[in-house]
């Protein structure tokens, strides 16, 4: 993976149906969160001196309910590479000396897990039952659940129901608007990119109760839930494959920001999901 001539892809979906892309010729800066412990994966971007017809229309308020999807790509040279998408919660721009800067707060995920709503009888899955009334998420690598054959009323938020469903070693995320339920030994792929120095290591790892934290530069490569290989030639000790709990992006194309914060636990005897829900009958 080339190292030089970041690059970044910002395309958004605005209220009106219009869609803007922005490119690296617009300073950027953007600070992301994603995590498979639960919760919803975040993003905040600031974008410096839109089109005044551009900033007058990417405009939203928290409390307005209707979509703003955005994706946000990064990568090197020619090629990138989607990171986080998601639905703008809140857009405004604000003027500092000379800029305008149009700053959006957003969440993966987060349109579905605040509007969606569930009320039927099930038979059959019930993670399957619920994602029909979560439109804007998709199905992921899902761990194999029991099934019984009783009936089951559903009622209530969606994303509330499916947490409900869980078993006690289980979590649940979001990434991309594709939802993932995953064991503590379960990955979502079978790719294990390398992180070293000649892939932008940028400082030694460390390890405290049991997890391995480490800064990078930017690796779209690199995705929560996936698999990686750490090489450090002063942590010896640490090097080895890896399950990535969380990244912490921080870029800024004009800037000196272009790196990943990155928290793993070590992955022993992992199972790579498939894409679908193994159905196993059981006795009540």
């Amino acid at each position: 993976m080339s190292r030089f001539n970041r690059q970044y892809s910002l395309v958004i979906t605005l209220l009106n149906g219009q869609t803007i892309e922005i490119l690296p010729d617009i300073r950027v800066v953007f600070e992301a969160q994603k995590s498979i412990n639960m919760g919803l994966n975040t993003c905040k971007i600031q974008i410096y001196n839109l089109k005044s017809v551009n900033r007058e229309n990417l405009v939203k308020d928290k409390e307005d309910n209707e979509k703003m999807p955005f994706i946000l790509s990064i990568g090197y040279d020619t090629q990138v590479k989607r990171i986080f998408e998601g639905n703008v919660l809140e857009a405004k721009t604000e003027r500092k000396g000379m800029d305008f800067i149009t700053t959006i707060e957003s969440q993966d995920g987060g349109f579905d897990y605040k509007n969606s709503y569930t009320s039927k009888v099930v038979k059959s899955n019930d993670i399957d039952a619920i994602l029909k009334d979560m439109e804007n998420t998709q199905k992921g690598k899902i761990s194999k659940k029991l099934v019984y054959s009783r009936p089951k009323v559903l009622i209530g938020n969606s994303a509330k129901l499916i947490e409900d469903c869980l078993d006690e070693d289980e979590t649940m995320f979001i990434d991309n608007n594709t939802l993932h339920i995953i064991k503590k030994d379960e990955v979502i792929s079978d790719y294990i990119p390398v992180v070293s120095s000649d892939s932008g290591l940028l400082n030694s790892p460390t390890r405290s109760n049991q997890q391995v934290n480490f800064e990078t530069l930017m690796n779209p490569e690199l995705s929560v839930g996936g698999l990686m290989e750490l090489v450090s030639l002063y942590a010896v000790h640490l090097n080895g494959v890896y399950k990535i709990e969380s990244i912490k992006y921080k870029g800024d194309n004009y800037g000196t920001d272009w790196s990943m914060e990155v928290v793993c636990m070590e992955a022993k005897d992992y199972k790579v999901l498939k894409w679908f829900i193994t159905i196993r009958q059981t006795p009540l």
